[in-house]
């Protein structure tokens, strides 16, 4: 089952971990295999990459845990979409860990650089907001095609609660995921508020979009780790990748109506 009916698939330049996300979640099916199981395994994953950035060991070891990272990311909701149970514990708890593994993974680069805490924090904030630009778009075209509604432009109220969830842990993941990305959520609204009266966001918009998903981010910082490059990702986040996202707001508001 995927977010979006077929006629509204667009090539999510991000999603390269889905072939074989798809592959797991088929032989997942008829286990006790549960999503927060894999979202578990993508914070474990996290973990893990961040301490050996920290301890500078092989970096090869290290992007593939990264990419076991955002592999593990699309099988939690893929396999509860496949189940048909959509779960609001789970929705928010992949949240709260992809901003903690984030923030762990650029405060190893700050620590293994000795790096300024506020280089560090600039970036994090800058690259949340940027996945935010990306996401903000993306829920949007899902509720204008009628499409996936397990999240929302404004979450700050718990709706439609599934009756499965476990409802004290649905609040604690709920209030995290608030503080966390509720400003954030706003802001990009406030920024593009005219986005909201469209009739539809199209393909190619989400395709160029995509370039700042979170699958996208890590990508890139892979990448600048096998090149030896990683000294730069704290500024490649705050600078270049800033420009992208307030550029793409810029092309939707000019050619996107």
């Amino acid at each position: 089952m995927d977010k979006l009916p077929k006629s509204e698939k667009f090539f999510d330049i991000s999603d390269y971990a889905r072939p074989l996300s798809h592959w797991i979640v088929q032989i997942s099916l008829n286990t006790k295999l549960t999503p927060i199981y894999f979202t578990t395994f993508a914070l474990i994953s996290g973990i893990l990459a961040a301490l050996m950035i920290c301890f500078d060991v092989n970096k090869f070891v290290v992007v593939f845990l990264i990419f076991l990272k955002n592999l593990f990311d699309a099988v939690d909701g893929e396999l509860a979409r496949a189940r048909k149970k959509p779960s609001l514990v789970g929705r928010y708890y992949d949240s709260v860990v992809d901003f903690f593994t984030n923030t762990i993974l650029l405060l190893s680069i700050m620590l293994k650089y000795d790096k300024s805490f506020i280089v560090f924090l600039l970036a994090l904030v800058l690259m949340s907001l940027q996945c935010s630009v990306y996401n903000f778009y993306y829920v949007l075209k899902r509720q204008l095609a009628n499409g996936d509604k397990t999240s929302r432009i404004d979450e700050k109220k718990l709706i439609n609660i599934y009756p499965y969830d476990n409802l004290y842990w649905l609040k604690v993941l709920h209030k995290l995921y608030v503080i966390i990305y509720s400003w954030q959520d706003d802001l990009v609204s406030l920024i593009d508020k005219k986005a909201l009266e469209l009739r539809n966001v199209p393909n190619y918009f989400m395709t160029l979009t995509s370039i700042l998903a979170l699958g996208m981010q890590l990508l890139i910082f892979s990448i600048l780790i096998l090149l030896d490059l990683d000294f730069y990702i704290l500024e490649i986040f705050i600078i270049p990748y800033t420009f992208m996202a307030l550029l793409i707001i810029l092309i939707r508001k000019l050619f996107v109506r």
